[in-house]
């Protein structure tokens, strides 16, 4: 009685998420082009970083523009465990996970008392200088990258598979993970916490929420949630480099894709994620003879997006919006009535 309970006053997310993630899983089934695999591959590996950073920069209204160090730290952790000790991604995920909550812990105290373009600053700079560790670290082979693949090894426990669909669908249960995990957390007090510190810090404190804790559990878990994220593209790519992973592009894509599909919602993430990836990987195929044309592309589709819908795509949906477009059909079809009108008078 208490799970049906549950499910019946959560219906307006299981609902959508049965939908979603059902159409999700029947994709390759219909789809067969392996570029087309790789977009829906991709996507869901940027999705997965969009939910992430929502529960920090979204509810608890901390803009880090940093987030790429997590997802280079998941990256390097299953491509280092795999390739020296040959142990599974199935173990070392969760192992690169706790290390990004651990280091989060430590960016955290230093820079979480700061607000506003400050912490988006100081989360800059630090994975500037993460970037430049990672160059320098021959450990994880430095500048020159670490390549692994494994043909011995059942592709089930690598993580490297020949087809593409299969890697798809792995990807595809981390993302129910994470979308579950981030729904679970935002309808909790933890939830409710992270919104008032986003409305107003100080307010919050003075009703006696705990801003320093909640923020830093956010960051924690959503730096976990990335670097899941990186992990999932180590074993995609088979080789990686700093240069892939820990640039300021990959940190203001993950906030982009967050911000364009609407920011405080559990599937803005997913939306924005799916369209941009697609604008992007696209245009990059269809543009690729003339240099630029494909940024051209890219930057005019995410401006329009910014212009039109400045709160994200999900703000389609939303009711004031839906009442919006049927008034301004509904002005578009009444001069035309009112002509009509007129004309019929005339010839009377």
């Amino acid at each position: 009685m208490k799970i049906r309970n549950y499910f019946l006053k959560n219906r307006n997310f299981y609902i959508p998420f049965v939908i979603i993630f059902g159409i999700l899983s029947l994709c390759p089934v219909f789809i067969k082009r392996e570029f087309s695999l790789n977009v829906l591959t991709l996507s869901c590996i940027w999705a997965i970083m969009g939910t992430g950073w929502n529960l920090i920069g979204g509810y608890a209204g901390q803009f880090s523009n940093g987030h790429a160090v997590f997802y280079g730290i998941g990256a390097y952790v299953g491509a280092v465990m795999l390739k020296k000790w040959q142990i599974s991604p199935w173990i070392s995920v969760w192992v690169g996970v706790l290390i990004s909550m651990a280091v989060a812990f430590v960016i955290g105290k230093l820079i979480l008392r700061l607000r506003g373009p400050f912490f988006a600053i100081s989360t800059m700079v630090i994975a500037e200088c993460v970037r430049v560790i990672f160059l320098n670290w021959d450990f994880i082979g430095g500048s020159t990258g670490i390549s692994f693949f494994f043909k011995k090894l059942p592709s089930l426990y690598t993580w490297q598979y020949i087809e593409k669909a299969p890697f798809y669908y792995i990807c595809l249960l981390f993302l129910v993970v994470s979308v579950l995990i981030v729904q679970h957390l935002v309808t909790s007090k933890f939830g409710y916490y992270c919104r008032a510190i986003r409305a107003n810090q100080d307010s919050a404190e003075s009703s006696g929420v705990n801003t320093a804790l909640y923020k830093s559990l956010a960051y924690m878990i959503s730096a976990g949630i990335c670097s899941i994220a990186g992990a999932l593209f180590a074993q995609y790519c088979q080789y990686l480099d700093p240069s892939m992973l820990v640039t300021s592009s990959n940190s203001m894509l993950i906030v982009l894709v967050s911000i364009m599909g609407g920011i405080c919602t559990i599937w803005g993430p997913l939306l924005g994620a799916f369209l941009m990836i697609a604008i992007q990987q696209y245009s990059k195929a269809a543009f690729s003879t003339v240099s630029g044309l494909s940024l051209f592309v890219y930057g005019s589709m995410v401006i329009i997006i910014a212009l039109f819908l400045p709160n994200g795509l999900m703000s389609i949906f939303r009711k004031d919006t839906l009442v919006t477009i049927r008034s301004w059909f509904a002005r578009k079809k009444a001069p035309a009535h009112k002509d009509g009108g007129n004309q019929n008078e005339r010839n009377s």
